[in-house]
């Protein structure tokens, strides 16, 4: 088990250092671009387009038109890729204090709860985040991880499909199923 456990904590790393931190536009899951972003990347069956629609989504996702969040979603970002677990914890705290409904905010703080090796905190903010944006195919998968890390196999096939009803083209989670 521990093993599945240090490869899906590697795996959801590098998952997060792929995505794109922007800093200057309006957006968040509400979008308008996503609805076509979406039906491309459930559509295509080139590998390379869907990995380009992947990280349109993920960049529209990270992007707030307010500074301070930004700012608190970078140095998040930051901590983490320092492995500063307590640290982006706090600026993703943060970062949810000044913007409840910001899904990304809250897929982040589930993110380092999930490699701090606190799951069903991380659980209750996969939910909040999969409440604000439904299609996160990167909560899901974050569901299906924590699943497994609490062995219910049951539960973690469910949400790992869901991931992939929305996002076919994620080999990481298909590994795991």
């Amino acid at each position: 088990m521990k093993r599945v456990h240090t490869f899906t904590k590697y795996w959801f790393l590098s998952l997060f250092f792929l995505l794109l931190l922007s800093t200057s536009a309006d957006a968040d899951q509400n979008d308008a671009r996503l609805a076509e972003l979406f039906r491309s990347l459930k559509s295509t069956e080139n590998v390379s387009k869907a990995s380009v629609f992947e990280s349109k989504i993920w960049h529209i996702w990270m992007e707030h038109h307010d500074p301070e969040v930004e700012s608190a979603m970078f140095q998040g970002v930051e901590a983490m890729k320092l492995q500063q677990f307590e640290q982006a914890f706090g600026h993703f705290s943060l970062l949810i204090k000044l913007a409840p409904d910001y899904a990304e905010g809250w897929n982040k703080r589930a993110t380092v709860l999930y490699l701090m090796g606190r799951f069903k905190e991380s659980e209750a903010d996969v939910l909040r985040t999969l409440e604000l944006e439904p299609r996160h195919f990167g909560a899901l998968s974050g569901q299906g991880l924590i699943r497994i890390s609490l062995q219910d196999w049951t539960g973690a096939i469910y949400f790992l499909e869901s991931a992939l009803k929305i996002n076919p083209h994620m080999h990481g989670v298909i590994m795991n199923l």
